[in-house]
């Protein structure tokens, strides 16, 4: 009985993981007693995997619609490296590092930043005002559109739609 109950809530954090965007799974060896009990002989290794991962893309337009080509931005990131799991609070916790760089949108106006778990700080300037975007890719199953309007300064964030990777 303890050992089916210790398993369903395995495939229940399992699946909660993944509705996340990531995983994270339990291996360790164990030694059963005579009376049925479960004592561990080793610890217990935990690892977490990111199981779905979308680009966000930023689009550069101006407040008719129209795309602004070879915009330049300063990004600042914060990159996703990979995952941890923090036994206490028992969670995958993401290690992500520093970025700074410049780049500019293309003919198109957009450009790929990242994929889910990276955040961004993007400050570009135009007509003589400067405007600053946060965000924080999300989008598991999507890619993540987020459009900057110029030179209003108005942010609009949407998905792709399931499965659609492009803006």
């Amino acid at each position: 009985m303890r050992n089916g109950v210790v398993a369903a809530l395995l495939v229940v954090a399992l699946l909660a993981g993944a509705g996340a965007g990531y995983l994270f799974g339990m291996s360790g060896s164990e030694n059963k007693t005579s009376e049925g009990t479960t004592i561990p002989t080793s610890a217990t290794t935990v690892t977490c995997v990111q199981t779905l991962s979308a680009p966000l893309y930023l689009i550069v337009k101006n407040d008719t619609g129209t795309p602004i080509p070879n915009q330049p931005l300063s990004i600042q990131a914060h990159l996703l490296e990979g995952f941890t799991y923090d036994s206490t609070a028992e969670k995958c916790e993401a290690i992500l590092t520093a970025h700074l760089w410049m780049n500019y949108t293309g003919s198109d106006g957009k450009i790929e930043l990242g994929m889910t778990g990276d955040t961004f700080n993007i400050t570009t300037s135009y007509l003589g005002k400067t405007y600053q975007v946060n965000a924080d890719a999300e989008g598991a199953e999507s890619a993540e559109c987020v459009t900057l309007s110029l030179p209003s300064g108005a942010v609009n964030t949407t998905f792709a739609g399931t499965f659609k990777y492009q803006c």
